[in-house]
């Protein structure tokens, strides 16, 4: 058995795509053969030879206004037909995970995936929707408010292996999202500080743009 992970996410190293790609590789067991590619860093044809023959694609990506990133929707506008000709069959899976603490914000992305495995030809096996995927990059998974997350990749994992068909789902940190918004928040006042802004004027330059609009 042969599983490619393509990686979508525009960030070139130490993106929460990469580590939860690896995290789903660490959990393989009884696959043979594994190929990770990366749509930013690779041409379409170098991408197009590490997912041949493959029998189950792994599409992960962070969400963008909604949708997929721009380089990964133009891979798969332009090699639609040799996707499907390089893994005639696969099963394809899509892990997407977002900023918001709401995981079901992603469910646009992943109905996006399935419109284009219908057109490709692939099977669609089963969507994951990731919340609050700012942390991941920072934390275990697995470990603190990561736990809820470690436990869906293990079943989504045996989806993978066994080539199975199962609904979507949607995964949250297990730790209330006044927190997750009480971080976020710091670290926004942290960055504007480093550039000499203090909230006041990220509140002023926040009414200044909606005036615009």
């Amino acid at each position: 058995m042969k599983v490619a992970f393509i990686n979508g996410s525009p960030k070139t190293k130490k993106s929460s795509s990469e580590k939860l790609i690896m995290a789903l590789i660490g959990r393989l067991k009884g696959v043979s053969e594994y190929a990770v590619c990366d749509v930013t860093k690779q041409q379409p044809e170098e991408v197009l030879a590490a997912i041949k023959d493959a029998d189950a694609l792994v599409f992960v990506f962070p969400l963008y206004v909604d949708a997929l990133p721009s380089r990964l929707v133009k891979f798969l506008e332009d090699a639609q037909l040799e996707i499907a000709a390089a893994s005639p069959g696969a099963k394809a899976y899509a892990v997407v995970n977002n900023g918001f603490y709401e995981a079901r914000q992603n469910r646009i992305a992943i109905e996006i995936m399935k419109n284009f495995c219908r057109r490709a030809g692939l099977p669609w096996g089963r969507g994951m929707g990731v919340g609050a995927g700012a942390i991941i990059a920072g934390v275990e998974i697995g470990r603190g408010p990561l736990k809820n997350l470690a436990r869906a990749l293990d079943v989504l994992t045996g989806n993978i292996i066994n080539l199975e068909t199962a609904e979507d789902c949607f995964v949250e940190p297990n730790y209330a999202r006044f927190f997750y918004n009480y971080g976020g928040n710091v670290g926004w006042k942290r960055a504007a500080q480093k550039r000499g802004l203090n909230t006041r004027e990220l509140h002023q330059g926040f009414l200044y743009t909606e005036g615009r609009k």
